[in-house]
């Protein structure tokens, strides 16, 4: 009979730990590599996905505006007769021009020229507001009276325009409205900021009498509220670059800069201008080689904007980009030093105003 001896146990040799350790620093090697990659990915992604969001978002806001830029209810068939005071001086007033870039190293409007970053071009738009539409029942130019055909919620010191599609007037309303009961609206002469230089409606523009020029404006003409808004890039609350939006408030003064969207670098603008009046586009401009009675002849504008992500350490490389302003030379890419994670995000869009 045979007896086992169990005094003796046997176990793994050096040579087998060493082998199991190898392995065992291969696979959590290769799991690390796997996570980093995973990891890397991850935030590549979401950095891009961040810039999409943001960049579409920006330029659909933006679109949307400029391709409203000038409507006063009727097309571009109605002439404009503005009779706020400085109403062809002040921007968020100037219905007429309606649409004026400013490119980077010019001189920005007062509102905004210590906001806006060097280097950044600006826009700024006015239109009236397709939504906010009241039909006239009556309108009495001897008492600067303008009745609706229901009750509305149109305060005092807001901007408006009333056409009939022939003719078109810019002014501001001087009667209170408590509780939005009224039905009248009132553009004396005199009273409120900027305030209407007369209550005449007509054409020519006479601000040396408080009853001007007078012109009827007949049963369903309708009055629409004014609204402009300027885009330019600043420093957001983050310390970063953003941009920002100014929009003319229901007081008739310039409400205080929002900022829309984190992480808008730089914005060039280039603009579409009909050179020979024949109706079409001939040319892209900067706006700094646009004169002053030529912005009425710009029917597109080019948005081109520069986004950057918040990490400066997601791509493996410094990543080129090149931002088109309109010159030759912005065609060469630029490529920094950091490895934030860059896109340029690029829209044109007509003036739908000026092209119908």
């Amino acid at each position: 009979m045979n007896v086992r001896d169990h005094s003796k146990q046997s176990g793994y040799t050096l040579i087998e730990l060493l082998i199991a350790l190898t392995i065992g620093a291969f696979l959590i090697g290769g799991i690390l590599q796997l996570y980093v990659g995973s990891k890397k990915s991850y935030t590549t992604q979401q950095a891009l996905t961040e810039l999409q969001e943001v960049g579409r978002f920006s330029l659909n806001m933006m679109v949307r505006d400029i391709r409203l830029a000038g409507f006063m209810g009727c097309g571009n068939a109605a002439t404009v007769i503005n009779t706020l005071n400085n109403g062809a001086v002040n921007w968020e007033y100037d219905a007429a021009t309606s649409i004026v870039g400013y490119e980077a190293g010019s001189t920005f409007p007062a509102d905004f020229s210590g906001l806006a970053l060097a280097g950044t071009d600006a826009l700024t738009i006015t239109r009236a507001i397709p939504e906010d539409r009241y039909v006239v029942q009556s309108h009495s130019p001897a008492t600067a009276t303008i009745t609706l055909d229901a009750a509305h919620d149109i305060q005092a010191g807001e901007v408006l325009a009333i056409t009939d599609c022939l003719n078109t007037a810019v002014f501001q309303q001087t009667n209170a409205n408590t509780g939005n009961t009224a039905t009248t609206i009132v553009n004396g002469s005199g009273a409120g900021s900027p305030g209407n230089c007369t209550q005449g409606l007509g054409e020519p523009l006479d601000c040396s009498t408080a009853t001007g020029t007078p012109y009827q404006y007949d049963e369903d003409s309708f009055v629409l509220r004014l609204m402009s808004r300027a885009y330019y890039v600043g420093t957001g609350a983050s310390g970063r670059s953003a941009l920002f939006r100014m929009t003319l408030g229901a007081n008739g003064s310039l409400g205080t800069p929002v900022e829309i969207a984190d992480g808008v670098v730089d914005m060039e603008l280039v603009y579409g201008v009909d050179t020979d009046f024949d109706g079409s586009i001939d040319a892209y401009q900067r706006a700094n080689a646009i004169s002053t009675a030529n912005w009425a002849n710009v029917l597109s504008v080019q948005i081109n904007l520069l986004m950057e992500s918040t990490d400066d350490r997601v791509a493996d490389n410094p990543q080129s980009y090149i931002l088109f302003d309109g010159t030759t030379a912005s065609l060469t890419p630029v490529t920094p030093t950091d490895r934030r994670l860059r896109r340029v995000y690029s829209s044109t869009t007509t003036i739908r105003n000026r092209v119908l």
